[in-house]
């Protein structure tokens, strides 16, 4: 069977919970499989010209993630009649500080010069009424399909769409080493909410104690610890703050719309990236093993695209962020005590004295440079004292430095 794009043996009621799903999601498991097989073939024809074999490394997925995978960019088409100016209020915001590294690249269609065949091709029949107007889609590494978000342009709208308090803490706490932030998407109902999260925490916490105990250890060197810690954040259905992320999330997949009487939880790891989605009953105790046995394991797969999950929109410095999670674990380094070092032995050794019996026997010579013949006399000579040092400082060599790489940016394209 197929959970969500990723081979598994457990029926999809094992998501859902419902067994009367069944036959609605076949049509969508065969086309995920199909994905997922031509996805493996070009992995294994790529694996076959590489002239070394790829090793799986020891650094769990979720960190792994964090430091090396970026942020997929969604694209998005901004659809107007005529000029727009550049000093408009929504435009303005997406040139912010707030907006920086937003993984989002952006282009304009004039729907006046514009050809009426590329319009068609690009938005099909789902044309904004109220122009001018925001046309978003998923990064294409997901795969391109019809867009997913559509909203007027306004500064209202923009400043949703670029960030939200959820996805605020969710960075800020991913960027803090946890291995994971669920998502609790709200289903509304009191009585399930309460229940479904109570369960989702407390299987968190479970797992979190045996990570601890028993993981194995991360043989990379030079690296800042592993923490195996998970938590959650709510999220509300009502809440006009978040209505892009709740977008983002129930577009994800081909039919959450179906469930949206259900409590969701999706957990988000590395640089925002959504992992898939537990529904309803769904939400037990082998879900949530999986999921976190995944995140936590080793990083089997070091290609992205052959990883399940899609990436969320995110305003968030994840280069940045990874460079001062280093230069603070080298830092602490650095402040360990070390003991004095002052020579090569632990203890500096007395001075080597050596007597030398410099009884001298010369011969007779007849150089007006000669000694005198009375200072030839044998006798014994006085010891000639001898010193060795061995108190030569050791130079520490210094500790290796961390450099910055580029971080995202906004990127704005014309059409």
């Amino acid at each position: 069977m197929v959970k969500y794009g990723v081979l598994t043996n457990k029926r999809p009621s094992a998501i859902v919970g419902t067994e009367d799903k069944l036959k609605k999601q076949r049509k969508f498991q065969v086309g995920y499989a199909m994905k997922y097989f031509r996805r493996t073939l070009v992995l294994i024809g790529l694996l076959a010209l590489l002239p070394v074999s790829v090793q799986a490394c020891s650094t769990p997925v979720f960190r792994y993630a964090l430091e090396r995978w970026p942020a997929d960019f969604y694209d998005g088409v901004l659809v107007h009649r005529g000029p727009i100016a550049e000093d408009h209020p929504a435009a303005r915001l997406f040139e912010g500080e707030t907006a920086e590294f937003l993984n989002l690249r952006l282009s304009r269609m004039d729907l006046d010069s514009a050809a009426e065949e590329d319009v068609k091709k690009l938005l099909g029949d789902k044309v904004p009424e109220k122009l001018p107007a925001l046309v978003l889609w998923y990064p294409w590494q997901k795969g391109r399909a019809a867009p997913f978000w559509m909203g007027e342009f306004t500064p209202e709208t923009v400043a949703v769409l670029i960030q939200s308090a959820t996805r605020k803490e969710v960075a800020k706490r991913l960027t803090e080493g946890q291995a994971a932030v669920w998502i609790f998407v709200e289903s509304g109902d009191k009585a399930k909410d309460k229940a479904a999260l109570e369960l989702l925490n407390k299987e968190l916490e479970t797992v979190a104690k045996e990570l601890m105990e028993f993981a194995p250890p991360v043989e990379e060197l030079d690296m800042p610890s592993v923490s195996f810690e998970f938590s959650t954040v709510s999220l509300s259905r009502t809440d006009p703050n978040e209505r892009a992320l709740l977008s983002m999330i129930m577009h994800s997949e081909p039919d959450l719309d179906d469930y949206v009487k259900e409590p969701m939880a999706v957990p988000v790891f590395g640089r925002g990236r959504a992992l898939y989605t537990l529904i309803g009953e769904g939400i037990n105790a082998d879900n949530i093993r999986e999921a976190s046995a995944f995140l936590t394991g080793p990083c089997g797969c070091e290609i992205k695209m052959m990883n399940p999950g899609v990436d969320l929109m995110m305003a968030v410095d994840w280069d940045g962020s990874v460079m001062q999670m280093y230069e603070e674990f080298y830092a602490s380094a650095e402040e360990e005590e070390l003991p004095e070092l002052t020579s090569v032995f632990p203890d500096d050794p007395e001075p080597v004295q050596v007597e030398l019996d410099v009884t001298a026997q010369v011969a007779e010579s007849d150089s007006p440079d000669d000694p005198p013949a009375a200072a030839q006399e044998a006798g014994e000579a006085e010891p000639v004292m001898l010193e060795e040092s061995f108190t030569d400082p050791i130079a520490i060599p210094a500790r290796r430095e961390s450099k910055s790489s580029a971080g995202g940016g906004f990127r704005y394209l014309d059409f």
